[in-house]
């Protein structure tokens, strides 16, 4: 009569077995799985089917589980696929990634949230530029799951006077984030998004605003200058405040800095990145 094993026992012998790296022998031997059930006593608890054996069997879940785990980064990492290949980013999340950084929810939604992370502390070469790819992914991963709210109107912008524009604190909608990259990592996801050859990476300073419209994610580049504006404004500074700070810094005349603000104010109301303004 083969002894009786606590359902428990099993369950955590057999997830030791499924989230081992290594091969099916390795996963059925490694000091996890033999610390909950030895070998031949697991071998005696999974029953063979008609085809096969006990080790076969555990193997398609084992094959399930990781490929579900590279599949889900796959979908929020296409540049950094991109970058490594199939082959060796499917390596790397399932050998590397998930054994120093495991999944501690039901869900593989936040899977991937410390990707960039893992490659700032890894010793792969490209480290830092991947490091910003991830970041730059991350956001507009993350980007998708923040409220969706209602935008500012014209009618809300029409009704503030000339002399209060000053005082206007403009509140940004919730799904907007800006970054400060130091490689061309926008370009480089650009170029995947738009199936092209992608650039070399190389060290360059990059604005980014990552948001949301309609339920549907963008981000783009900014100047230097625009990003001293927008970062001001999305903090809470009052309009007037952040004029001043742009034009400390700004390398143009007063009048190319009233023309740029004009287009960037109504460009970045058009695209909807605010959705409410006070008069204080």
């Amino acid at each position: 009569m083969k002894p009786t094993i606590p359902l428990n026992t099993l369950q955590r012998w057999m997830q030791s077995v499924i989230e081992h790296p290594g091969t099916n022998d390795e996963a059925w031997h490694s000091e996890q799985a033999v610390q909950q059930l030895p070998f031949d006593t697991a071998y005696g608890a999974v029953l063979p089917s008609s085809t096969l054996t006990p080790v076969e069997r555990i193997a398609i879940y084992r094959r399930m589980f990781f490929l579900r785990m590279t599949e889900s980064m796959a979908i929020d990492y296409p540049a950094v696929k991109r970058f490594f290949g199939e082959e060796e980013f499917d390596r790397i999340v399932t050998e590397e990634y998930v054994q120093k950084y495991p999944s501690r929810s039901y869900t593989l939604n936040h899977l991937g949230r410390h990707f960039p992370e893992f490659f700032r502390e890894s010793s792969i070469a490209e480290k830092e530029f991947l490091a910003d790819l991830a970041t730059l992914e991350l956001s507009i991963t993350n980007n998708l799951e923040a409220e969706e709210k209602p935008l500012i109107t014209q009618q809300q912008i029409a009704s503030v006077r000339a002399d209060q524009w000053g005082s206007v604190r403009l509140i940004p909608i919730a799904a907007l984030e800006l970054l400060e990259l130091n490689h061309n990592a926008c370009e480089f996801l650009d170029a995947v998004n738009e199936e092209t050859e992608v650039p070399t990476p190389v060290r360059k300073r990059t604005y980014v605003v990552v948001y949301r419209n309609s339920f549907r994610s963008y981000w783009e580049a900014l100047s230097a200058q625009q990003f001293v504006l927008l970062s001001s404004l999305v903090s809470g500074k009052q309009f007037g405040d952040a004029i001043v700070r742009l034009a400390e810094q700004f390398p143009g005349t007063e009048e190319q800095l009233q023309n740029d603000l004009f287009y960037w104010f109504n460009e970045w109301i058009a695209k909807g990145l605010f959705s409410d303004l006070t008069v204080t």
